[in-house]
């Protein structure tokens, strides 16, 4: 099975696809195949979403039959919906999609988003994370409050390279400066963000890569919080089109990475990458017969292990198969992501990480939670941890949070606030927060006021946040 079922990750994670539309870009490298969207191929999982007719509710349904998986079993989801560029589909469709997920959870039918949405609150199995893929120029003010309403906690951005000749010589259509100025709107609206980096693209060269991945990803107007990179690919024509880098390779001007070569440039920028990190993928799932030059083999990612610091090689999934961790086994540490920006970590020892959370100081009166979660084999919603051991119902989570409301009190905050998935909002209620609208919880400290809510006015109106 090309995605199967993993619940190591304190949740469950369902591959799903929009339907097949254009994207707005016209990139250099890009392949697509007749009847599927751009930049994916004919497999497993494009299959599964074709066969359901593109429809977010039956492709769950669909998941949950292929992992023989019972609703209303209190299972907690992770939404990662693909395709094209989210942001470019039409807002009323996106609504109906993500309705039709909602509904199925609930198993119920919803006459409007409001009414799925509302419904999840009660629901016995949880969206608890939902993550999109989108182009960083298609990303504004509006987009962003459509994403809200969504339930859209994690946005994926194709940043692709942070060298702007490279972008315009790829004619990727969009330069840093955006990806700047979308990072920075999407943190404050509370999005965990995510940057797919791309390497060994026409144009570019070992020295590029290698200062992207080490030093300009890692500036204070980027540092995001996960990545995900890619080493450019050229596939076989008789599965895809992809003309213009074939043509680029065929002529000489364009060579992709070995499998050696990139292994190579991966542990020279691992130790360079900061901890605060999830670097979630090294390379795509295509298969081997489908790939004509560049990196073909599946690679080991515990090779990495001696020289990389990210979270995702930190992490109990990949450190210990012994998961009988114990609450007082845990300690809860901070480090600095940037400027008023902090990544908090529930360790077991110095080193392995059972939970995480992320915290933004907006400005001198606010801050947001922007990602907090709980790792280690996935618990059902609602189940008594009778044993203590593992890492899901012991308190990590709730720990966490407490960490980063004293932080947050340390600097005389007024209030702390948070936009979780529309399955996890009762977790934060049941810990002191209560709605300031429809979409964001807040918390008002003992020590603080509660009217700085008034500083934001992107709550409730077309105003976006100030920060300053």
């Amino acid at each position: 099975m090309r995605t199967p079922l993993r619940k190591s990750h304190g949740k469950i994670t369902f591959v799903l696809y929009n339907r097949p539309d254009v994207c707005g870009g016209k990139c250099l490298y890009c392949f697509s195949q007749k009847g599927y969207t751009k930049s994916t191929t004919e497999n497993e999982d494009t299959l599964l979403a074709k066969d359901a007719g593109w429809n977010g509710g039956r492709q769950l349904e669909k998941r949950f039959s292929r992992y023989r998986l019972q609703k209303d079993t209190g299972i907690k989801c992770d939404f990662a919906v693909k395709g094209d560029s989210f942001a470019r589909h039409n807002e009323d469709y996106l609504r109906q999609y993500t309705k039709e997920m909602y509904d199925f959870l609930n198993n119920s039918r919803s006459a409007t988003l409001k009414e799925a949405k509302d419904r999840q609150n009660e629901a016995k199995d949880k969206c608890v994370t939902y993550k999109i893929e989108t182009r960083p120029d298609q990303i504004d003010e509006k987009k962003c409050r459509l994403f809200v309403e969504l339930g859209i906690t994690t946005v994926e951005i194709g940043v692709q390279s942070l060298d702007d000749s490279v972008l315009a010589y790829n004619k990727r259509g969009h330069d840093t400066a955006s990806v700047r100025k979308t990072t920075q709107l999407l943190r404050q609206f509370g999005f965990e963000v995510v940057y797919q980096m791309m390497v060994g693209l026409p144009g570019s060269c070992r020295e590029t890569d290698k200062k992207g991945l080490t030093e300009t990803l890692w500036r204070d107007e980027y540092a995001p919080d996960a990545i995900k990179i890619y080493p450019c690919l050229l596939l076989k024509d008789r599965y895809v089109q992809q003309n213009r880098l074939r043509t680029l390779f065929k002529k000489g001007l364009w060579r992709p990475y070995t499998t050696e070569e990139y292994i190579h440039l991966l542990k020279a920028c691992y130790p360079d990458i900061p901890g605060y990190v999830h670097i979630n993928r090294i390379q795509r799932i295509i298969s081997p017969e489908k790939i004509a030059a560049g990196v073909a083999e599946e690679i080991d990612r515990k090779i990495f292990s001696e020289v990389s610091n990210c979270l995702w090689q930190r992490s109990i999934n990949n450190c210990t198969d012994d998961w009988n961790i114990r609450p007082n086994n845990c300690t809860i540490s901070s480090r600095s992501q940037g400027t008023h920006r902090y990544c908090f970590e529930a360790l077991v020892g110095s080193r392995m990480v059972t939970g995480y959370g992320r915290l933004d100081f907006l400005s001198k009166k606010a801050a947001i939670i922007r990602d907090l979660r709980v790792l280690g084999d996935m618990l059902p919603v609602g189940t008594k941890n009778v044993q203590k051991t593992g890492c899901q119902h012991i308190g990590t989570g709730t720990a966490l949070l407490k960490a980063m409301e004293d932080r947050a009190k340390d600097e005389q905050i007024d209030f702390i606030f948070i936009k979780p998935s529309f399955g996890a909002a009762k977790w934060f209620i049941e810990r002191g927060y209560r709605h300031i609208n429809e979409y964001y919880l807040a918390k008002y400290p003992d020590f603080g006021k509660s009217d700085a809510i008034e500083q934001f006015h992107f709550l409730v109106s077309d105003r976006p946040i100030n920060g300053s």
